[in-house]
């Protein structure tokens, strides 16, 4: 073993307990150059750790009921700052958490001489958003003395449910300290830019793009050959609210299908949206905390026939539709006679008989190809925009391509688009000996609500250029990819570190960085004594060293290997704290919602 690498392993081994954060960039650049071995300073208590001895903390009289509780929060080592204003309630904090206007909401409850922190995460109505965190609380009677005595790993997102902390009465001061591992931040579009103004019965308006319409649903778009540029569709009486929920399933928001379920389905099926019609279906039919018969029931309603057809076929082929009828379940009654005819009868006979020449299913997914964006009918379609790579025109949806970008590539005589060619997606590109126009027409594709995603053996050219192209929600789409890829070797890790420095990826740059301290530590001890490594950033390497040698994670449970917790009750006390504790880690029949899994036959019922 050289020098260099035994001095690395002596490193790593002895500073178990201390973290980067403390440390000036100096300090921090000789320690990862390994010009320096000094061992950090010693903080608090944590040396006692190293030795094995026991923590000795200060005892301190119980304090009285009228001191003020106190809280506080820290973010990657920094103190977050605390909003305050005159219309602050008595016992309620809130912090800035850096994402957006996203907020930590932290509200003590006292009531009957038990006391309670609800914890959890706000933003404006107006966007998506999530966290998911590592995240240790310190508890204690004052501000002095406090040790952590919970840890785990937890997602904060705006339709997440809050962190119920049973509080001891000791516990007078309590300091969460988190580290991202991931989080996005989206704003839901103002819909005050488009070619088309769409009109409701109240007299309001939004406007949004024809062609964005017009590739969603055939009935709209005929309803889009008839209207001029800047042209007034009244859809009265429609519900607004329900058709701007249809609209953010077709731009980039990363809404929920399920966030406002029939509303959603109200306005899909009213438009005949049938890519929104399809994913309510897929989810109503894996929506397994509702008995079966009333996933029918509200699929008939909302004239999902999809999922009706889907349910029926599968319940049919494993004979719990047998059961069923013979527990007394009408099926007529349930769903109508219309769905029974057209849509049950030919699923019960498809699962049966399996005949091939049945027709088909009510409503299907569109087919659509990523090659479908250079055929001739692509080229005459005047919703699509012709955008010029090398010479080869690709036809591209215009409100799709606005959904995404400003458009601020420059348009030549005939009104094409004129995109450039970045040198290290050509160096990419030659050194897997793939050819550009491929990376480019599966960028495209992707960019569509029913596009595939870019394949896997091109994410990296693609993540480049949708880089270059100023593709933010693609580029965030890629880095996920990129964060899902299965880690084996330490040359993987420097390049996901590399693509983050490059392309400004803090997601991929803190993923890496965990699995530094977790799964990974051994790799990437191989990968910070490597030339590439050293050729990184001071900003890109400092939170790899940090993981690997603050400790902080560390402990039980190690927080590097867990995945977000769905235990949101818990209790903080100066001995520990934490979810309650099973009676037992075998699993039975009794920890199991039976009705979930096993259908109860004798339970089923028709409400009229």
């Amino acid at each position: 073993m050289s020098e260099r690498q035994f001095s690395l392993n002596s490193l790593l081994e002895r500073l178990s307990t201390h973290t980067a954060w403390e440390f000036e960039d100096r300090e921090i650049e000789d320690v990862l150059t390994g010009k320096s071995l000094r061992p950090f300073p010693s903080v608090r208590n944590e040396e006692h750790l190293l030795s094995g001895a026991p923590v000795e903390i200060k005892s301190s009289p119980v304090l009285p009921p009228s001191t003020p509780f106190q809280v506080d929060l820290l973010i990657e080592g920094k103190d977050a700052k605390e909003e305050s204003g005159s219309n602050r309630q008595a016992n309620c904090w809130k912090f800035g958490m850096g994402l957006g206007d996203v907020t930590l909401s932290v509200k003590l409850q006292e009531e009957n001489g038990c006391r309670q922190l609800r914890v959890c995460a706000v933003g404006c109505p107006d966007s998506e958003w999530g966290i998911t965190t590592q995240m240790r609380v310190r508890a204690g009677i004052g501000e002095e003395n406090m040790k952590v005595v919970d840890r785990d790993v937890f997602d904060f997102a705006r339709y997440r449910q809050l962190i119920i902390f049973h509080l001891h009465h000791d516990i007078r001061s309590v300091k969460f300290e988190m580290r991202f591992i991931n989080s996005f931040f989206r704003r839901h579009p103002s819909f005050d830019e488009g070619d088309v103004i769409i009109r409701f019965a109240d007299g309001s308006t939004l406007r949004t793009w024809k062609a964005l319409l017009s590739q969603a649903s055939p009935y709209m778009a005929l309803k889009m050959r008839e209207t001029e540029d800047d042209g007034i569709v009244d859809v009265s009486p429609f519900d607004r609210s329900a058709f701007v929920e249809l609209l953010l399933q077709l731009y980039p928001t990363e809404r929920p299908i399920w966030a406002n379920f029939k509303p959603l389905a109200a306005a899909a099926v009213s438009f005949d949206v049938r890519d929104v019609i399809v994913r309510l279906s897929d989810h109503l039919v894996n929506y397994r905390k509702i008995a079966l018969y009333r996933r029918l029931e509200d699929a008939a309603r909302l004239n999902l026939y999809p999922a009706v057809a889907c349910m029926v076929e599968e319940a049919a082929r494993t004979n719990m539709w047998t059961a069923m009828i013979h527990n007394g379940y009408d099926p007529v009654q349930s769903m109508g006679e219309h769905v029974y005819t057209h849509v049950v009868c030919p699923s019960i006979v498809r699962a049966k008989f399996a005949q091939s020449l049945l027709p088909p299913l009510p409503l299907a997914k569109s087919e659509m190809k990523a090659e479908d964006l250079l055929s001739d009918s692509a080229a005459k379609d005047p919703l699509n925009q012709c955008i010029l790579l090398m010479g080869t025109p690709f036809y591209v949806n215009r409100g799709i391509l606005r959904t995404h970008t400003g458009g601020s590539f420059p348009v030549n005589s005939l009104g094409q688009l004129v995109v450039p060619l970045p040198k290290d997606v050509f160096l990419m590109c030659k050194k897997m000996n793939i050819p550009v126009g491929k990376v480019f027409l599966e960028l495209l594709f992707s960019l569509y609500p029913s596009g595939s995603d870019v394949s896997a053996a091109l994410i990296r050219p693609a993540l480049a250029y949708a880089f270059h192209l100023r593709l933010k929600y693609a580029v965030e789409k890629l880095e996920q990819a990129l964060i899902s890829e299965p880690v084996t070797n330490a040359g993987q890790l420097i390049d996901h570190l590399s693509l983050a420095e490059k392309y400004r990826l803090t997601n991929l740059l803190r993923t890496t960085a965990v699995r530094a301290e977790g799964s990974c530590y051994d790799m990437m001890k191989e990968a910070v004594v490597r030339q590439e490594f050293a050729a990184l950033s001071l900003a890109t390497r400092r939170p790899v060293l940090d993981r690997m040698c603050s400790g902080w994670a560390h402990g039980w449970p190690m927080l590097a290997n867990r995945s977000p917790t769905d235990k949101m009750e818990r209790s903080l006390a100066p001995s520990g704290g934490g979810p309650p504790k099973p009676e037992s880690d075998c699993a039975t029949f009794r920890s199991i919602e039976s009705n979930l899994v096993f259908e109860e036959m004798d339970r089923l019922s028709v409400e009229g």
